[in-house]
């Protein structure tokens, strides 16, 4: 009598698995070809800078860069305001993940014309900003079903044209051609 509870136990505490003859669900194919971003770190220049990057394919995209906003630039402790115009472009290929969720590797091209006002301060003969670059970097972009996305981008960049001088003089390069290509932005993909 004592081995019932026992076998009563073990025998109701089995348990058989079948296989399942449906194959998985498929996961909804992710349509989304459409992503606008803002680059809030631009701020600091102050400068409002947009990105739309549209999907040609599931790991290929293009974007257009369009930005404005004051400029100024600190020569001899002296501030020359101005005015800020760029105009870009980028090839992205998603080398892991896709353009919803994905590790990117492209090349950017960007114009910035900078406009500053004249006449300028006494002390500065001229002032130069800006110029057309050509780079390369690598990123991650992550959009969430819900269509927040984030983006951050790292490479470096080669000053191609040197920028327009405002005022009387000829642009002379006190740096490296080599600049950083950063991009931090965060928007909606659609």
């Amino acid at each position: 009598m004592r081995a019932l509870p026992f076998v009563l136990l073990v025998t109701t505490s089995t348990a058989f698995a079948q296989p399942n003859d449906q194959p998985p669900a498929p996961k909804p194919k992710d349509d989304r070809a459409l992503t606008i971003m803002w680059a809030p770190i631009r701020l600091i220049v102050p400068l409002a800078e947009f990105t739309a990057e549209y999907r040609l394919a599931d790991k290929f995209g293009v974007s257009l860069q369009l930005g404005a906003g004051r400029r100024t630039l600190t020569l001899d402790m002296t501030d020359v305001p101005g005015f800020e115009f760029e105009v870009g472009a980028q090839g992205r290929y998603y080398l892991f993940g896709s353009f919803t969720h994905g590790m990117e590797l492209g090349a950017e091209v960007l114009e910035e014309y900078v406009k500053f006002d004249e006449p300028l301060p006494a002390n500065i003969v001229a002032a130069a900003a800006g110029g057309a670059t050509a780079g390369a970097f690598a990123g991650y972009k992550i959009a969430t079903r819900f269509g927040f996305t984030f983006e951050g981008q790292l490479g470096a960049r080669y000053l191609v044209v040197e920028p327009a001088v405002t005022g009387m003089g000829k642009p002379m390069l006190d740096q490296s051609r080599w600049m950083p290509l950063l991009h931090l932005n965060i928007g909606w993909t659609f």
